[in-house]
């Protein structure tokens, strides 16, 4: 039998991470989102983690009007990152984002980013630790998230080698599928 109290962020986290370089644009950010059909992307600089975009930012932007598609991450992403280590027990990160009151809380180890905790992730341990020891094959199917698992065997850009998310190539198509 799981006992939630000794339940680690590290086990539950979503170890494959968006990330957008500070000097990309908010719309890179936008076109993220999409592609992986998540809600924010952490902004990075010198691969460090330093603020994050999310889709309630992109739509307070463009509900004062602002032009932001073409303006750089750092001129919208929320600072400062509210980060937590992998070895808090997960009962924390609850109390974490009701107290600073944020949906997405990313993981960081020795100023690197190793993974992220979101609502989904928190709500699938919960109804886990619910049903165990004998959980149905409906809830099964809602624990496990098939697009974050197929980020784990992310496909190599034909043209240059990189991952398809990370090469220019992809971004060039994504730009020119509209």
């Amino acid at each position: 039998m799981i006992r939630p109290e000794h339940n680690l962020l590290s086990e539950i986290m979503t170890r494959k991470v968006v990330t957008l370089d500070i000097s990309e644009r908010i719309e890179e950010a936008l076109r993220l989102m999409i592609k992986f059909d998540i809600g924010s992307v952490i902004v990075t600089d010198n691969d460090k983690p330093v603020g994050i975009i999310t889709e309630r930012d992109i739509t307070r932007a463009a509900l004062r009007g602002d032009s932001m598609l073409r303006l750089p991450a750092r001129s919208l992403m929320s600072r400062p990152l509210q980060t937590v280590s992998g070895d808090l027990e997960v009962w924390r990160a609850f109390e974490v984002m009701l107290k600073v009151g944020v949906r997405r809380l990313p993981i960081v180890e020795n100023e690197e980013l190793v993974g992220i905790i979101t609502e989904k992730d928190l709500t699938r341990w919960v109804l886990r630790i619910f049903y165990e020891p004998n959980l149905p094959h409906e809830i099964q199917a809602l624990i496990r998230n098939p697009k974050l698992e197929a980020l784990a065997s992310r496909p190599r850009c034909p043209s240059c080698g990189h991952y398809q998310d990370e090469c220019i190539c992809a971004r060039t198509e994504l730009a020119s599928e509209e």
